[in-house]
């Protein structure tokens, strides 16, 4: 059964799809679903999550085991499922080591102090790193969004672009090698045609 296609590199000159279920660790199974197949395949956060976290960062996280990336681009469509209190969010994580150990890049409606930021957890509550930010995201109600980021492990840079705009950035070398996640901080989304595609130095 095809589900989310993420490429990892079997070489440096090839690459191939890793498309199984079984590799795909969620913190809160009750709280996802898995809907169509093939390219229609779609990972859904369907409800409330009851995931308790050791340190504050996202509650609601799908994380693919079957490879770690240091240097890579991440490409997906993704649809917010909540609007009800103006700062919704999806979150994408990357880097990670452990449930307290990783990035992620909050895509909420409206930036402030924590939403709309990119942000750090290391074994404590989250830290916002981000150097640069778009001052709201457009959502629309039952509409998938294309979201990029884009990670340099040498540099440390961060880039996140949605619908093709420049909305995140920072620059960060806590971690390198990680898994990648995806998910919310406490609201419901949807995700489909995920693709990570590696970096090499030259």
């Amino acid at each position: 059964m095809l589900l989310l296609c993420l490429m990892a590199a079997s070489s440096l000159l090839a690459e191939h799809p890793l498309q199984q279920c079984a590799q795909w660790q969620l913190e809160d199974p009750a709280a996802w679903e898995w809907q169509g197949e093939g390219e229609a395949t779609t990972l859904i956060l369907k409800k409330p999550s009851h995931y308790k976290p050791k340190v504050r960062r996202p509650f609601n996280l799908a994380w693919f085991g079957g490879a770690e990336w240091d240097s890579f681009t991440l490409t997906c469509e993704a649809r917010l499922d909540v609007f009800n209190k103006g700062n919704n969010d999806v979150c994408i994580a990357f880097g990670g080591r452990s449930e307290s150990e990783f990035y992620y890049a909050h895509l909420g409606e409206t930036a402030d102090g924590v939403h709309l930021q990119l942000h750090v957890v290391n074994h404590a509550d989250r830290q916002a790193i981000t150097t640069n930010r778009a001052k709201t995201l457009p959502w629309q109600p039952n509409h998938w969004h294309q979201i990029k980021l884009m990670r340099d492990a040498a540099s440390g840079s961060i880039k996140v672009w949605f619908d093709t705009q420049l909305v995140l950035e920072a620059i960060d070398k806590t971690f390198a090698k990680g898994r990648i996640g995806l998910g919310s901080f406490d609201d419901l989304g949807a995700f489909r045609h995920v693709v990570v595609t590696p970096s090499f130095a030259p």
